[in-house]
């Protein structure tokens, strides 16, 4: 006659090592969740804190004092609109029609950015596969203001050869950093003067600086990854 021998499972210990595993796993769900929300949220933290801040340290007269801006006659006044795309996003459009022989395109350099010979399509309003020269604006070197406009992203994804992301660091300019623009065979040397925030809609960027400047506008959306505001970088030429 044979002997069953039957060993009671000890239940009470594989509860116990099930509560740990179901502690671990979500302590580590929540550790994942925390890092994506600070991953989010702290460039914007960082911008509204520590960026905009910094903006115009130590500029006097910015914007440029209105006595001292050009009047508004020019094509800016009737031809420049604000559009938005499907996801809401704002835009200037115009329908200014260029003429005269132009180049096609130069090229930006922004050593402290990184970003070295960008090409720059003049005349255009697309600035996905390049930057953007806004139609009827100066050409840099020209009395009035050249401007400039290119995409921005979250600064954990920038790169400064990518024209999607290219402008992620624009607020990283300060006072007195240099800008580089070849066109024609021009070698010219701008240089930062300052920079504000605006509204989307705010089309007075567009207009020139003063009566005798030979200025360079540089845009994109901030804080970096959303489209809520616009920065503009204002640089002279020397």
């Amino acid at each position: 006659m044979s002997l069953a021998v039957y060993i009671k499972e000890d239940t009470a210990l594989k509860r116990i090592l099930k509560r740990k595993r179901n502690r671990a796993f979500a302590l580590i769900i929540s550790a994942f969740g925390l890092f994506a929300i600070v991953f989010a949220v702290w460039p914007y933290l960082a911008w509204q804190f520590v960026t905009l801040p910094k903006l115009t340290k130590g500029v006097e007269h910015a914007p440029v004092p209105q006595s001292q801006v050009l009047a508004d006659q020019s094509f800016l006044s009737e031809n420049v609109q604000v559009a938005k795309d499907e996801d809401g996003f704002s835009y200037f459009t115009t329908n200014y029609v260029p003429t005269g022989e132009k180049p096609d395109e130069f090229s930006l350099t922004i050593p402290k950015l990184k970003i070295s010979e960008a090409k720059v399509k003049v005349d255009s309003l697309k600035f996905y596969e390049q930057l953007s020269h806004f139609p009827g604006s100066a050409l840099p070197g020209e009395l009035g203001n050249s401007f400039i406009t290119g995409h921005s992203v979250l600064p954990q994804f920038n790169d400064p050869e990518n024209y999607r992301t290219i402008f992620t660091k624009l607020p990283e300019l300060e006072v007195g950093d240099d800008v580089y623009v070849e066109i024609e065979g021009q070698h010219l040397h701008f240089v930062v003067q300052y920079a504000k925030v605006v509204d989307p809609h705010d089309v007075s960027v567009l207009a020139p600086i003063s009566q005798r400047g030979h200025n360079l506008t540089l845009m994109t959306c901030v804080p970096p990854g959303t489209s809520i505001k616009r920065l503009v970088v204002i640089t002279s030429l020397i």
